[in-house]
């Protein structure tokens, strides 16, 4: 897939992929907040590509990486494409990812998908379910 059109949880899979986050197999509690320190995500809670709280500490971290690869996407006159400004936090965390893994991801979905979906996207990843542990992704 390629990580220009990667958008909603998919995009937010591949920003928690690049971070080494593990996925959380349980669903948080409702209203619970992503603890950003935890190491884990889950869907349901962790939206870089739209909540400047989860995503804002990766472009601070990463600014320069990210700009490079906006430069790369849409020459030096980047800051004045409608489609960054309109969705720039999107748009940074793509550029993140590019830069983690290049122009081109695997398709772990198999098609588009919204966060209204995340169960049924979470029922497609494999999970390690070792006993006395929380599930979570074994090489995430």
């Amino acid at each position: 897939m390629i990580v220009k059109r990667l958008e909603g949880a998919l995009l937010d899979y591949w920003v928690a992929k690049s971070l080494g986050l593990k996925l959380l197999a349980e669903a948080p509690l409702s209203g619970e907040r992503h603890d950003p320190d935890s190491g884990h995500w889950h869907p349901d809670n962790y939206h870089p590509s739209v909540d400047w709280s989860h995503g804002g500490p990766i472009v601070s971290n990463e600014w320069y990486v990210i700009e490079d690869i906006l430069i790369e996407w849409f020459g030096a006159d980047w800051t004045g494409s409608k489609a960054i400004m309109n969705f720039s936090l999107s748009w940074f965390m793509r550029a993140y990812v590019a830069s983690q893994f290049g122009d081109e991801v695997e398709d772990v979905a198999g098609t588009k998908f919204s966060l209204s979906q995340s169960r049924s996207f979470l029922a497609q990843l494999p999970l390690d379910t070792r006993r006395g542990q929380r599930a979570t992704m074994s090489h995430f």
